[in-house]
Protein backbone atom coordinates (compact mmCIF):
# COMPACT_ATOMS: atom_id res chain seq x y z
CA UNK A 1 0.00 0.00 0.00
CA UNK A 2 1.39 3.75 -0.98
CA UNK A 3 1.53 5.92 1.80
CA UNK A 4 0.16 9.26 1.57
CA UNK A 5 2.70 12.36 1.67
CA UNK A 6 1.81 14.99 3.78
CA UNK A 7 2.36 18.62 1.81
CA UNK A 8 3.13 22.17 3.55
CA UNK A 9 1.15 24.49 2.48
CA UNK A 10 2.72 27.85 1.70
CA UNK A 11 -0.74 29.50 1.57
CA UNK A 12 -1.67 28.78 5.45
CA UNK A 13 -0.32 32.37 6.96
CA UNK A 14 -0.08 30.73 10.37
CA UNK A 15 2.00 28.49 9.52
CA UNK A 16 4.17 31.50 7.89
CA UNK A 17 4.05 33.48 10.76
CA UNK A 18 5.61 30.18 12.52
CA UNK A 19 8.21 29.54 9.96
CA UNK A 20 9.32 33.30 10.70
CA UNK A 21 9.41 32.64 14.03
CA UNK A 22 12.38 29.99 13.51
CA UNK A 23 13.89 31.58 10.75
CA UNK A 24 14.34 29.97 7.15
CA UNK A 25 14.21 26.21 6.80
CA UNK A 26 17.16 24.66 5.52
CA UNK A 27 16.68 23.12 2.06
CA UNK A 28 17.54 19.37 2.02
CA UNK A 29 16.56 18.75 -1.45
CA UNK A 30 19.71 19.37 -3.46
CA UNK A 31 21.75 17.11 -0.57
CA UNK A 32 18.77 14.08 -0.91
CA UNK A 33 19.45 14.64 -5.26
CA UNK A 34 23.57 14.32 -4.36
CA UNK A 35 23.07 11.01 -2.27
CA UNK A 36 21.12 9.50 -4.78
CA UNK A 37 23.42 10.37 -8.13
CA UNK A 38 26.47 9.13 -5.85
CA UNK A 39 24.47 5.92 -5.22
CA UNK A 40 23.58 6.03 -9.27
CA UNK A 41 20.35 5.76 -8.59
CA UNK A 42 17.48 6.84 -10.73
CA UNK A 43 14.17 9.35 -9.42
CA UNK A 44 11.98 5.58 -10.17
CA UNK A 45 14.43 3.40 -8.27
CA UNK A 46 14.17 5.82 -5.18
CA UNK A 47 10.57 6.58 -5.61
CA UNK A 48 9.64 2.75 -5.55
CA UNK A 49 11.55 1.29 -3.15
CA UNK A 50 10.47 4.26 -0.48
CA UNK A 51 6.75 3.64 -2.03
CA UNK A 52 6.42 7.20 -3.15
CA UNK A 53 5.68 8.62 -6.55
CA UNK A 54 8.51 9.75 -9.10
CA UNK A 55 6.62 13.16 -9.27
CA UNK A 56 6.88 13.76 -6.01
CA UNK A 57 10.65 12.50 -5.03
CA UNK A 58 11.56 15.46 -8.20
CA UNK A 59 9.49 17.55 -6.17
CA UNK A 60 11.27 16.98 -3.29
CA UNK A 61 14.71 17.30 -4.56
CA UNK A 62 14.05 20.91 -5.78
CA UNK A 63 12.35 21.95 -2.61
CA UNK A 64 9.39 22.46 -4.10
CA UNK A 65 7.42 20.45 -1.32
CA UNK A 66 8.02 18.62 1.77
CA UNK A 67 8.02 15.07 3.18
CA UNK A 68 6.24 13.86 6.52
CA UNK A 69 8.79 12.14 8.51
CA UNK A 70 7.96 8.63 7.80
CA UNK A 71 8.17 9.28 3.76
CA UNK A 72 11.78 11.18 4.69
CA UNK A 73 12.97 8.03 6.53
CA UNK A 74 11.83 5.56 3.83
CA UNK A 75 13.98 7.58 1.47
CA UNK A 76 17.19 7.57 4.12
CA UNK A 77 17.03 4.02 4.41
CA UNK A 78 16.80 3.72 0.50
CA UNK A 79 19.98 5.88 0.19
CA UNK A 80 21.55 4.60 2.85
CA UNK A 81 22.26 8.00 5.29
CA UNK A 82 21.16 9.52 8.33
CA UNK A 83 18.79 12.39 8.22
CA UNK A 84 21.66 14.51 10.14
CA UNK A 85 23.69 14.02 6.81
CA UNK A 86 21.60 16.09 5.25
CA UNK A 87 22.46 18.78 7.55
CA UNK A 88 25.51 21.06 7.22
CA UNK A 89 27.97 20.07 9.84
CA UNK A 90 28.43 23.27 12.23
CA UNK A 91 32.16 22.35 12.66
CA UNK A 92 31.90 22.22 16.35
CA UNK A 93 31.39 19.81 19.78
CA UNK A 94 29.47 22.74 21.03
CA UNK A 95 25.75 23.37 19.32
CA UNK A 96 25.07 26.91 20.42
CA UNK A 97 21.32 27.61 20.37
CA UNK A 98 21.95 30.39 18.39
CA UNK A 99 23.73 28.58 15.70
CA UNK A 100 20.67 25.98 15.48
CA UNK A 101 18.97 25.60 11.93
CA UNK A 102 15.79 24.90 11.51
CA UNK A 103 14.67 21.97 9.19
CA UNK A 104 10.67 20.78 8.04
CA UNK A 105 10.52 16.88 8.14
CA UNK A 106 6.95 17.55 6.66
CA UNK A 107 3.73 17.31 8.67
CA UNK A 108 1.83 20.58 9.53
CA UNK A 109 2.72 23.38 12.14
CA UNK A 110 6.45 21.36 12.55
CA UNK A 111 9.62 22.89 12.47
CA UNK A 112 12.68 20.40 13.81
CA UNK A 113 16.30 21.15 15.44
CA UNK A 114 19.05 18.41 15.00
CA UNK A 115 20.86 18.40 18.26
CA UNK A 116 23.27 15.85 17.35
CA UNK A 117 26.61 16.42 15.11
CA UNK A 118 25.49 14.93 11.21
CA UNK A 119 28.69 12.43 11.76
CA UNK A 120 26.93 10.83 15.06
CA UNK A 121 26.15 7.46 14.01
CA UNK A 122 24.58 5.94 17.04
CA UNK A 123 22.14 8.41 18.44
CA UNK A 124 20.34 11.34 16.79
CA UNK A 125 18.26 13.62 19.21
CA UNK A 126 15.84 16.49 18.10
CA UNK A 127 14.57 19.24 19.74
CA UNK A 128 10.36 19.25 18.16
CA UNK A 129 8.38 22.44 17.76
CA UNK A 130 4.29 21.90 16.80
CA UNK A 131 2.33 25.24 16.94
CA UNK A 132 -1.42 25.13 17.85
CA UNK A 133 -2.50 21.76 16.35
CA UNK A 134 0.57 20.81 14.71
CA UNK A 135 0.75 17.02 13.73
CA UNK A 136 3.62 15.13 11.89
CA UNK A 137 0.93 13.64 10.11
CA UNK A 138 -0.32 10.12 9.54
CA UNK A 139 0.58 6.56 10.97
CA UNK A 140 4.13 5.81 10.28
CA UNK A 141 6.59 3.25 11.22
CA UNK A 142 10.36 3.19 11.27
CA UNK A 143 12.95 0.36 11.29
CA UNK A 144 14.90 1.71 14.48
CA UNK A 145 14.78 -0.23 17.74
CA UNK A 146 14.02 2.11 20.04
CA UNK A 147 12.66 6.23 20.47
CA UNK A 148 11.93 8.56 23.46
CA UNK A 149 10.37 11.51 24.12
CA UNK A 150 10.30 14.05 26.25
CA UNK A 151 7.48 16.65 26.69
CA UNK A 152 9.74 20.29 27.73
CA UNK A 153 6.87 22.49 27.07
CA UNK A 154 3.01 22.25 26.58
CA UNK A 155 0.60 19.03 25.91
CA UNK A 156 1.20 15.68 23.22
CA UNK A 157 -1.23 13.59 22.13
CA UNK A 158 0.11 10.09 20.98
CA UNK A 159 -1.32 7.97 18.67
CA UNK A 160 -0.49 4.47 17.98
CA UNK A 161 -2.60 1.90 15.72
CA UNK A 162 -5.48 1.08 18.51
CA UNK A 163 -4.39 3.65 21.80
CA UNK A 164 -3.71 7.36 22.33
CA UNK A 165 -1.46 8.47 25.28
CA UNK A 166 -1.37 12.07 26.33
CA UNK A 167 1.53 13.56 27.53
CA UNK A 168 2.24 16.24 29.71
CA UNK A 169 5.41 18.55 30.29
CA UNK A 170 7.81 16.63 32.30
CA UNK A 171 6.46 13.56 30.70
CA UNK A 172 8.49 10.81 28.82
CA UNK A 173 7.61 8.13 26.45
CA UNK A 174 9.38 5.16 25.40
CA UNK A 175 8.68 2.85 22.63
CA UNK A 176 9.79 0.90 19.50
CA UNK A 177 8.91 2.84 15.90
CA UNK A 178 8.42 -0.12 14.41
CA UNK A 179 4.85 0.00 15.86
CA UNK A 180 2.56 2.24 13.43
CA UNK A 181 2.58 5.73 15.51
CA UNK A 182 1.91 9.32 14.81
CA UNK A 183 1.80 12.51 17.28
CA UNK A 184 0.28 15.87 17.71
CA UNK A 185 -0.52 18.97 19.89
CA UNK A 186 -4.09 18.57 20.76
CA UNK A 187 -4.14 22.49 22.06
CA UNK A 188 -5.76 25.46 19.95
CA UNK A 189 -3.91 27.95 22.22
CA UNK A 190 -0.32 26.48 23.64
CA UNK A 191 2.58 25.64 21.85
CA UNK A 192 4.26 22.20 22.42
CA UNK A 193 8.20 21.50 22.70
CA UNK A 194 9.99 17.60 22.81
CA UNK A 195 12.58 16.26 22.83
CA UNK A 196 13.20 13.28 20.92
CA UNK A 197 16.40 10.92 21.00
CA UNK A 198 16.34 7.98 18.37
CA UNK A 199 19.22 5.05 17.85
CA UNK A 200 19.42 6.14 13.82
CA UNK A 201 20.03 2.22 13.04
CA UNK A 202 17.97 2.87 9.33
CA UNK A 203 18.10 6.62 8.86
Amino acid sequence: MRHTVDVMSTRDQGRHGFERQFGNLLPIGPRLRKARQQRGMTLEQVASEAGLTKSFLSLLERDATSASVGSLQRICAVLGVHIAELIEPTGQSILRKEARTPISFGGSGVVDYVLTPPDERRLQVFETHLKPGGSVGELFTADIDIDLIYVLEGELEFEFGDRTVTLNAGDALTFSPREPHTWRNPSQTDPTVLIIATTPAAF
